[in-house]
């Protein structure tokens, strides 16, 4: 017996068995299309970025034209970083050039290198100011830029790099400190004495197969940061001026650590003012000449006369390169 199908009936099959081919139609043409390139973006974003999202990204409209919009953005925006970043840094990469003496035979050859540290020490005394001096740093007797160890001694080969970079780096302190001395503004010059200058220990390296020369090995990168100490006396004002040379110097100098310890313990006694007074009241006439009163000499007694002990711990930080042997490309020529 045949089932007999009502007029409603055809016509709702014949609508659903359209609805049914299109359906496949879009699900071949369209929906698996876009299914495949949803799976490939997740499959790009797990392996390159790990990131789900960026699959959303590429499988909407415009999606990979956006994508590739903000790589680029963020491409020119690494370049610019970079530039700022070498802007920085690009001093501090010359001045461990300088302190090595790169390229120059006195960084090399220990009979040059101490050719240098002797002119270098008699250019610093020539500079200095003699005992008494208020206008000038005043160097200990025994002041030998921190190398009192090679004054009468020729170092080995294998500690040359290190005593380069040390001898420039001590010399350069020193001369910042004189600079400092000389251009601060003190209403009263004060004596600035530099005690002592010490440098870091050397750790040469060695040939473990023997030998004292050290066995070739590959360039080391990363920052090179040695500690160096001084001791001196001086006014506020000159330690402030050396305080802020150390901080804008083109080579990288940190202050690690400083101590202070003020000359005067306690404020005076009203009798010992008093008889400092006196004793300057003497002098009020040629040296206070063109100021105002004669407050000038209670002023240098309570003001002028004070020292300031300071302990430094500078750090001078090489910048290295991080491609070292690396020769930068040359320009193509169209």
């Amino acid at each position: 017996m045949k089932n007999q199908f009502t007029r409603e009936q055809i016509i709702g099959g014949a609508v659903g068995g359209v609805f049914l081919l299109v359906a496949v139609g879009l699900g071949i043409f369209g929906w698996s299309a876009m299914g495949d390139a949803q799976n490939e973006a997740q499959a790009l974003a797990d392996r390159k970025m790990k990131q789900p999202e960026l699959a959303s990204i590429l499988g909407r409209p415009g999606g990979a034209k956006a994508a590739n919009q903000e790589a680029a953005e963020m491409t020119k925006f690494g370049g610019e970083l970079a530039g700022h970043e070498e802007a920085i840094v690009g001093s501090w990469r010359e001045g461990l050039v300088k302190a090595s003496g790169q390229g120059q035979e006195w960084s090399t050859t220990p009979l040059k290198w101490n050719d240098k540290l002797i002119t270098a020490y008699e250019q610093i005394r020539k500079r200095a100011g003699k005992k008494g001096s208020n206008n000038k740093v005043i160097l200990a007797d025994d002041f030998y830029l921190g190398l009192q160890d090679y004054k009468s001694s020729i170092p080995t080969e294998e500690k040359i790099p290190s005593l380069a970079r040390q001898l420039s780096v001590t010399e350069r302190l020193t001369v910042l400190l004189m600079d400092a001395k000389e251009g601060a503004r003190e209403e009263y010059p004060t004596q600035c004495l530099l005690q002592s200058l010490k440098v870091p220990d050397i750790k040469a390296a060695t040939n473990p197969e023997g030998g004292g020369k050290p066995k070739a090995g590959p360039a080391e990168t990363g920052p090179i940061r040695e500690s160096y100490e001084l001791k001196l006396e001086c006014s506020p004002e000159v330690l402030y001026s050396f305080i802020r040379k150390l901080a804008t110097d083109p080579w990288l100098f940190i202050v690690s650590n400083l101590s202070l310890e003020s000359e005067q313990k306690a404020f005076p006694k009203r009798s010992e003012v008093a008889k400092k007074f006196e004793g300057e009241k003497s002098q009020a006439g040629g040296e206070g000449a063109g100021r105002t009163g004669e407050k000038l000499p209670l002023l240098l007694v309570l003001a002028g006369k004070e020292r300031v002990n300071a302990y430094l711990w500078v750090d001078f930080v090489g910048w290295r390169d991080p491609n070292p042997g690396k020769s930068p490309e040359k320009e193509k020529s169209p």
